[in-house]
């Protein structure tokens, strides 16, 4: 007991100058076009690899880092990063890729968040529609001031996206948020073949997507047949093991010059 309580609070010790000393890295992992298996763009993914105790997954430290505030330094390093390594894309593919980038609440409620996001995209020199800043359910609950945030990012073209719909953000947020995409939550892919249920459950999120104009990519596609019957029903975009695992810097750009992840 006195290791499990003492663990959080040493983790949550060692946040503090990480970034400084290079501990955090980005991977991406790639959105496919379903149907046609060709590279859409990528989830920029935070990896923290600690000096002593090795990778750390995501879901250990970020609840640390956001109880303790240190969420928005890392929320700015992975927005810097991401946007820097998606404006080298181009170069490696003649398709434009957008690149993914998840968003705390904290972030989206500090004072000028959204000219500081978009101050980075400029920095980067990344085109402001290639970026998407995806909103958990925690974001999506407390909307006072981040509905303005959102609207001004709009504005200049950065694009919005619910993360895990159908499970951690509802038909309430698509209504009440400024939305472009929703990302339909892993627990509506995985028996999408074996079950009829499932498979009506999936059709109705992307009926309900298409109702509202927004794109809706598919979230732990595992196998062919998920992708194959995820595309039967509508779903535009496709985001998994079966395209990719997370990849390096290097490893997306080989990606984007391939083009094609397999189908």
């Amino acid at each position: 007991m006195a290791r499990q309580t003492t663990q959080p609070q040493e983790l949550t010790a060692d946040l503090d100058g990480a970034i400084e000393r290079g501990e955090f890295r980005l991977e991406f992992q790639p959105i496919v076009r379903l149907g046609g298996g060709t590279v859409a763009g990528a989830e920029a993914l935070v990896r923290w690899r600690h000096p002593r105790r090795g990778t750390i997954p995501p879901g250990e430290f970020l609840p640390l880092a956001e109880a303790s505030g240190q969420i928005s330094d890392i929320g700015r390093f992975v927005l810097r990063e991401a946007t820097r390594a998606a404006a080298a894309w181009p170069r490696a593919s003649d398709r434009p890729s957008f690149i993914s980038v998840n968003f705390a609440p904290v972030q989206l409620q500090q004072p000028n968040a959204a000219a500081e996001t978009l101050a980075a995209v400029n920095e980067a020199g990344l085109e402001p529609g290639l970026l998407t800043i995806e909103l958990t359910s925690a974001a999506s609950a407390d909307t006072d001031g981040i509905v303005e945030v959102l609207v001004e990012l709009r504005d200049a073209g950065v694009r919005v996206a619910l993360d895990d719909f159908g499970r951690a953000t509802t038909m309430a947020d698509l209504k009440r948020l400024p939305v472009d995409e929703v990302k339909m939550a892993r627990d509506f892919v995985v028996d999408v073949t074996g079950s009829a249920e499932q498979a009506a459950f999936a059709l109705s999120l992307i009926n309900i997507a298409g109702v509202r104009g927004v794109d809706i990519v598919a979230k732990g596609v595992e196998s062919r047949e998920q992708a194959w019957r995820l595309a039967e029903l509508g779903c535009r975009y496709g985001q998994g093991f079966f395209f990719s695992k997370p990849l390096g810097a290097s490893g997306m750009l080989a990606v984007l010059r391939q083009g094609l992840l397999r189908t």
